[in-house]
């Protein structure tokens, strides 16, 4: 079979052994990830953060990340650079979004590709490579903004909200607009990960198994129920929600004292595989 050739004769091998670059920008790409979990108690939520330790923005907090090498994909690059920086492996990651202001990064056209973290557990962390500092950070989300912050590190970070109606073909839809309130920020514009995260989060929720991303093995349902009103930010009803999510858990036959209630209630894991074979589950 004879190779297509292109309106200059040439097959796509001799195109490609012709083919320069140089005539067109060559922006840097980033793996940035907001890891995130909730505290024991399903009241709010725990992120992990790093220190800068070089320009830009040194000293200021930040999410993990970094550039992405010429011989690794995005997921690969956000592995290895929570790894480098923190020292967890092994997580949830999903991609969130990309990130493409040309005024984001003081030092040259730099594009983020933003992953979420889910986490059920709070691993030891310590800032590496060229991290002067990680650790984890408490985070509430209300009507009023988004406050992160750290006893311990002597940080706090707020946000308020407001809430923008935007338009995208006949579609209308809500999104949040951080405003800094003149004190300490996030670096970059990774208040804006933070927020595009905990929304795409939210959306996928209910409908979805990520929340045993963020449980322990072994859990009660007003535990698991608690999670859920803490990511969606509403209230749900008992028995609705049971229903939402019987054929996604199975009982163990033991019994344990719930996070939230602080009572003894049945015990239950996740239950992936009875839902993919379309098994009946135990319900409390």
């Amino acid at each position: 079979m004879e190779e297509l050739k292109d309106k200059n004769g040439l097959t796509e091998k001799e195109f490609l052994a012709r083919y320069s670059d140089k005539g067109y920008d060559k922006p840097s790409v980033t793996a940035d990830i907001l890891v995130l979990g909730s505290n024991s108690d399903f009241s709010g939520f725990r992120i992990l953060l790093v220190k800068r330790g070089g320009h830009p923005f040194l000293g200021s907090w930040a999410l993990p990340g970094g550039f992405i090498r010429k011989d690794e994909t995005a997921y690969q690059a956000a592995a290895r650079e929570l790894s480098e920086e923190t020292g967890l492996q092994n997580v949830y990651l999903e991609q969130i979004y990309a990130f493409t202001n040309p005024r984001r990064d003081p030092r040259t056209r730099v594009m983020s590709i933003a992953y979420l973290a889910l986490v059920c557990g709070f691993e030891d962390v310590a800032g590496s490579d060229d991290a002067a500092d990680a650790a984890w950070f408490d985070m509430t989300v209300s009507e009023s903004g988004i406050r992160i912050f750290s006893a311990e590190r002597g940080v706090e970070i707020f946000y308020e909200i407001e809430r923008g109606i935007f338009q995208n073909g006949k579609i209308r839809y809500e999104n949040w607009v951080a405003k800094s309130s003149g004190g300490e920020k996030l670096a970059f514009d990774h208040i804006e990960i933070v927020i595009e995260s905990l929304l795409k989060l939210k959306s996928n929720f209910y409908n979805s198994d990520l929340a045993f991303n963020m449980i322990g093995d072994f859990f009660t349902l007003p535990d698991l129920q608690s999670l859920y009103e803490l990511v969606l930010g509403k209230k749900l009803y008992k028995t609705n929600f049971r229903a939402m999510v019987a054929d996604k858990i199975r009982a163990t036959g033991e019994k344990r004292k719930s996070m939230t209630s602080g009572k003894m209630s049945a015990e239950y894991v996740y239950d992936s595989s009875s839902r993919a074979m379309g098994a009946e589950t135990s319900s409390e």
